[in-house]
């Protein structure tokens, strides 16, 4: 048995919470003025059902609260009856669908944001109007009609849906302080303790199925100073030893001005990314290795050289900038059917980066030599000029003139002509 309290006064849900809290410690907030939790277990304390609905009240008149309630076999069938009716209303089992009869069906679908509201059309122009004309119709024909969600809206109707109670649990707060006897001064003591921080911290999130995607230190030093690092993952762990890790990197990387007194380790959870591989993709690395290779690297190059290059929303050549790496999910399989004989071309260019220098002979403003590193020939075939600009209100300003020439070496190269400096390159070579 489930009682639901609904409100139509003033009243907050912080009130309405903690009048559950009196009868049962699992509540279920259906809405900011409906709250819904088991009165089983009461009848040993307080007695039958009528009881039971009588004490809710006594203690609802007490705090001056104006409210339905609704007791029933099952939690939508106390939401639906002490937000539709006034008063208070006792349902016995096996009674649920002739005290719900009477409620339009309009109301089914103000309690299940999920059903779609096109569905409540088809039922008006059926001449479905109550829930004794919903419950009525055969379950079968309602399934073919309309689908699940008719289905569903049936069984609401009969009050026929046994589900648990939604129970709101707040996230755990993922914090740990330690206070030192001594000041630590060398690395290696501070990550044992860490590391015994560690353990604990990824043991609690493992055992809520959670992993961490950030790590907040903060250290107190002597001399009441303060140290604070923040490590963000593109991955979310929960592993201790590769968290451990990283944070020794960045502690040798960035290490504390003084002695350290005390610390404090925070995770900030979130669901931990699973991946699909497919059988026809070759192996990667795993997520918890890759970033502390990652980080290795970032010690030895520095933190801004290391990252996923993406592109500029701008049309200036090669214009990207590094941002953190977040490993991409597996490729879906292509779909596209082609037509059987369709010709494909694809044609692909190799940059040099940067590009090469080059000596250009013009005839009739046009290349006819080109002479680089390693490249040197006549010009067949060109094609161009392709005169691009941009950005002149910025440092990052370019000007160039771009050609494609086929050389007598057999190949065909991109070269172009900085329009500021006057100066030949060759961008890349065509496959």
């Amino acid at each position: 048995m489930y009682a639901c309290i609904h409100t139509t006064g003033a009243r907050t849900a912080n009130q309405l919470f903690e009048l559950a809290l009196e009868f049962s410690p699992v509540i279920e907030q259906a809405s900011n003025n409906t709250v819904v939790f088991p009165i089983a277990a009461l009848r040993k304390l307080i007695g039958s059902p009528h009881q039971i609905a009588s004490e809710i009240c006594r203690l609802g008149y007490e705090r001056a609260i104006d409210a339905n309630l609704a007791i029933a076999s099952d939690p939508d069938t106390a939401i639906l009856l002490a937000t539709n009716t006034h008063g208070v209303t006792l349902v016995m089992p096996g009674n649920e669908a002739t005290v719900l009869a009477p409620l339009p069906v309009v109301c089914l679908f103000a309690h299940d944001s999920r059903l779609d509201p096109r569905t409540l059309d088809v039922l008006h122009r059926w001449g479905v109007k109550t829930c004794h004309d919903l419950a009525a119709l055969p379950e079968c024909g309602v399934a073919e009609r309309l689908g699940m969600d008719g289905v569903r809206l049936r069984n609401l109707a009969c009050g026929a849906i046994k589900r648990p109670l939604r129970i709101f649990a707040p996230e755990p707060a993922y914090e740990h302080r330690m206070n030192l006897e001594h000041p630590i001064e060398l690395l290696e003591p501070l990550l044992f303790l860490l590391g015994s921080v560690l353990r604990d911290l990824c043991g609690r999130l493992a055992s809520a199925g959670r992993a961490a995607r950030i790590v907040e230190g903060e250290f107190e030093l002597e001399g009441r100073k303060t140290y604070r690092c923040e490590l963000e993952f593109p991955v979310p762990l929960d592993d201790s030893a590769t968290i451990l890790k990283l944070l020794q990197l960045h502690l040798e990387r960035h290490p504390p001005e003084a002695p350290i007194t005390a610390f404090s380790l925070r995770f900030e959870a979130a669901e931990p990314k699973r991946f699909q591989r497919g059988l026809f993709f070759p192996p990667a690395p795993a997520p918890d290795k890759l970033q502390v290779t990652l980080a290795r690297i970032a010690t030895l190059v520095g933190e801004h050289n290391v990252g996923t290059p993406v592109l500029l929303n701008t049309h200036r050549p090669d214009a990207f900038e590094l941002r953190t790496f977040n490993p991409p999910a597996a490729p879906a399989v292509d779909a596209v059917q082609r037509t059987a004989g369709e010709p494909e071309i694809i044609v692909t260019i190799r940059l040099f980066r940067p590009a090469l220098p080059a000596r250009v002979t013009l005839s009739e403003s046009a290349p006819r030599r080109v002479v680089a590193r390693s490249i040197t020939g006549n010009v067949l075939r060109t094609g161009g000029p392709w005169k691009t600009s941009g950005e002149w209100w910025t440092s990052t300003c370019w000007s160039r003139e771009e050609w494609d020439v086929a050389l007598d070496d057999g190949a065909l190269y991109r070269i172009y002509r900085d329009a500021q400096t006057h100066d030949w390159y060759v961008h890349g070579v065509y496959d």
